[in-house]
């Protein structure tokens, strides 16, 4: 399996629900970063999580937070380990109601044939803003 197809295939587990498959594919020492890998108060998504129960964590703070709408992908490509996709968004808060739009770029990385890097773009003012 290529680097693309391991995210392609990780991804389609997450979107699934299927958390215990999407964690076969995962480094124990993978790195998940939404936006910013310092930890904001304000946005518990954003920060750091490592291996395969954070990337549980980040994800299970993803459905707690915001309500699933639009999710799409415009393009990817990949180069040896190193993985890229792009494109928009469109999700809901559940605490505020409030709609949460954005582009995004997604780089990934896979060594060995697991995920040791998920590095998730978007516009984490237009987030926090719809979330707080």
């Amino acid at each position: 399996m290529t680097a693309l197809d391991t995210v392609q295939t990780f991804l389609k587990h997450v979107f699934a629900g299927n958390l215990d498959e999407a964690s076969r594919l995962v480094a124990a020492d993978a790195a998940f970063i939404s936006g910013r890998p310092v930890a904001n108060p304000r946005v518990p998504v954003q920060g750091t999580f490592t291996g395969p129960a954070g990337g549980r964590e980040f994800f299970r703070l993803f459905a707690e937070l915001l309500e699933p709408g639009e999710f799409k992908i415009s393009d990817s490509f990949s180069a040896g380990e190193q993985v890229c996709m792009y494109g928009n968004l469109r999700h809901r808060s559940r605490q505020t109601g409030r709609e949460f739009a954005s582009d995004w770029a997604l780089i990934c990385r896979v060594r060995e044939g697991k995920l040791s890097l998920y590095h998730f773009y978007e516009d984490t003012a237009a987030l926090e803003a719809a979330i707080c």
